[in-house]
């Protein structure tokens, strides 16, 4: 009898329901298109001089392969399996495929899933008049019928309070023609923008920088070097202009906008901040000389919690966004070389290569861990194949290496290159004094 009762006990505490529970944002990147009408262009809208800057990115395209249709098919695949967490019969079916992977115990841990789009212009009937562009861009924008403001998909990804987004990409030429491979995607942290600078001003020997695992820096302007690029990526990131080549000087010609204040998010600058950008000193100075770092975003910007987001960590730099990204991909190189078949016209995917580092949005501007994947190169037909043909096969790995994130899953041991760590994050070293997660207090 006492036996019975306590195999019911111990049934009720398997079986009640999941042991912990997490929440994951989706976010296939890009969505809409390059346009030529003046109303839809860019990504970003400057309230300052009320337009859009820049034409909107509209992602990698290679003959019929467009990156944000591809990647569109591979998060829907993703957001369908971690769907199956929410319930015990879809989770029995999910540690199925843990299985495949590892022989750690797996309990049921609920992954709630959103995602930031499901679907793409193309997918939608327009008006010569309509911005094709209102669903997918990245920072907020006035509505031009109502003219009030719209959330972009940061200001929604943060809206969400999520503990982990997994952003989707894909390369385009790179490296060059026939290039291929997966990368993570990471921003600096303050420290090092804060060298940079130190560098631009003449204050600190670019050796200093040099010595560090972030000169690897991306180059996005090709006839500047690496070094170049890095200290321009810092004048938009403290100024929001690009500088002179030297890196001495700013380009008034090509502004980039002050970024955290086109979000909406609790480190905003309060209401009217555009008046009071003529100061010639402080956080809208558009010198490295008046800069002065004051304010709510720039608070958040050196705190400790957002160091732990973007600096050190498992990989021993880039904190844990480069942890979850770089792991999510090892899994990926992992499950991709799983039971391969005869048929298979390739069974061993593109290295993992270096990180791409810059200033990017994402990783800078949400409060949540950044997994931001670039899972291949558009011109690469091996690539390819793996993330249409095997999108499936793709999915269930990412899948399981964001559950790892939040339990930790011991990797088979296989002769396989890249093998996952198999470390779980510590989400509780976000909690702040105040017993809120540092994820949670994003927006008010």
């Amino acid at each position: 009898m006492i036996f019975k009762f306590i195999f019911f006990v111990f049934s009720i505490s398997i079986f009640s329901g999941p042991i912990k529970k997490f929440k994951v944002v989706v976010d296939p990147g890009h969505g809409g298109v390059k346009v030529d009408e003046v109303a839809f262009l860019g990504d970003k809208f400057d309230t300052i001089n009320q337009r859009f800057i820049e034409n909107y990115k509209d992602g990698a395209r290679y003959k019929n392969r467009t990156e944000m249709e591809i990647v569109l098919e591979v998060g829907k695949e993703v957001h369908e399996i971690l769907q199956l967490t929410k319930t015990e019969k879809g989770f029995k079916k999910f540690q199925s495929y843990i299985k495949q992977f590892s022989d750690t115990e797996s309990p049921w841990i609920e992954i709630d899933s959103i995602m930031t789009r499901t679907d793409s212009y193309k997918d939608n009937k327009f008006r010569a008049k309509d911005d094709k562009n209102a669903k997918y861009r990245l920072y907020d924008f006035p509505d031009n019928k109502t003219g009030k403001n719209n959330l972009g998909r940061i200001s929604f990804m943060n809206k969400e309070k999520p503990h982990l987004v997994l952003s989707l990409h894909i390369n385009s030429m790179n490296g060059g023609p026939g290039a291929s491979g997966m990368g993570a995607v990471i921003a600096p942290p303050y420290p090092v923008f804060n060298l940079l600078k130190k560098i631009s001003e003449g204050n600190e020997s670019r050796s200093e920088f040099e010595k560090l695992e972030w000169k690897n820096w991306l180059i996005s302007k090709d006839s500047w070097n690496r070094f170049e690029n890095a200290v321009g990526d810092t004048w938009i990131y403290f100024n929001g202009y690009w500088p002179t080549k030297d890196g001495k000087d700013t380009d008034r010609s090509a502004f980039e906008g002050y970024r955290y204040n086109m979000i909406t998010w609790s480190y905003k600058d309060s209401e009217g901040w555009e008046q009071r950008i003529k100061d010639k000193t402080g956080p809208y100075s558009i010198s490295h000389k008046g800069f002065r770092a004051t304010g709510k975003f720039w608070e958040r910007e050196k705190s400790k919690l957002e160091l732990m987001r973007r600096e050190g960590g498992l990989e021993g730099y880039g904190g844990d966004n480069h942890y979850a990204s770089s792991e999510i991909l090892r899994f990926l190189q992992y499950g991709l070389r799983l039971n391969p078949n005869e048929s298979d016209k390739h069974s061993e995917p593109s290295p993992i290569l270096r990180p791409y580092i810059s200033t990017y949005s994402v990783p800078t501007f949400i409060n949540a861990i950044s997994a931001y994947l670039e899972l291949g190169e558009i011109t690469s037909d091996k690539d390819m194949y793996f993330l249409t043909k095997k999108k499936r096969k793709t999915a269930v790995s990412i899948a399981v290496g964001i559950y790892s994130l939040f339990h930790g899953l011991e990797p088979k041991k296989e002769n396989f290159p890249f093998l996952p760590k198999g470390k779980k994050i510590d989400f509780e070293k976000y909690i702040g004094l105040s017993g809120k997660s540092y994820f949670e207090e994003v927006v008010q």
